[in-house]
């Protein structure tokens, strides 16, 4: 659950979402806290989608400080070229193996044609393969959970409330 109005809130270098309550027509209530403390404003939600926002809120929270340690960590410019030189060579060496899977698989085939598409299917495997694994090795931990969190926000009936309404 997001931080009530009557727990004690906690800083956070991202700033805060706080239930505030329902308007007469059901919907919740929520006032954004920016990362100095000062109020930024408020929006609304149906109380149907109250849970989906919270959760997903809680996990943007909790997946930003390591995204941001990762990027702290490896953003110099020798940082980020080891890690392309490693993302080239995972990709690079899993489509040589997959080339060479068919390849020894194939070998007594008299079929040009099965050596040649098991050669394109082996190549297209293995890098498809390479690039899902140098994804894995190169991209910040929690970042799958923070992209699903914000696209799970992004359906939501989020609205911005003016002064006047509340």
């Amino acid at each position: 659950m997001v931080n009530s109005l009557s727990a004690n809130l906690k800083p956070n270098s991202y700033g805060n979402v706080l239930r505030a309550g329902y308007l007469p027509n059901g919907r919740a209530i929520y006032e954004v806290i920016d990362s100095d403390g000062n109020k930024a404003g408020k929006l609304s939600l149906p109380k149907e989608q109250v849970d989906t926002f919270e959760a997903s809120y809680k996990k943007i929270l909790d997946t930003a400080p390591k995204i941001q340690a990762f990027v702290n960590a490896n953003s110099s410019l020798e940082s980020m070229n080891k890690r392309r030189r490693l993302a080239q060579g995972i990709v690079v060496s899993s489509g040589i193996v997959g080339l060479a899977i068919p390849m020894i698989i194939l070998r007594k085939s008299i079929s040009v044609t099965k050596k040649i598409l098991g050669a394109v299917a082996g190549i297209v495997a293995g890098l498809s393969a390479g690039f899902v694994a140098s994804l894995a090795v190169t991209t910040p931990p929690g970042s799958l959970e923070f992209a699903k969190a914000t696209r799970t926000l992004s359906t939501l009936d989020i609205q911005p409330i003016l002064d006047e309404q509340a």
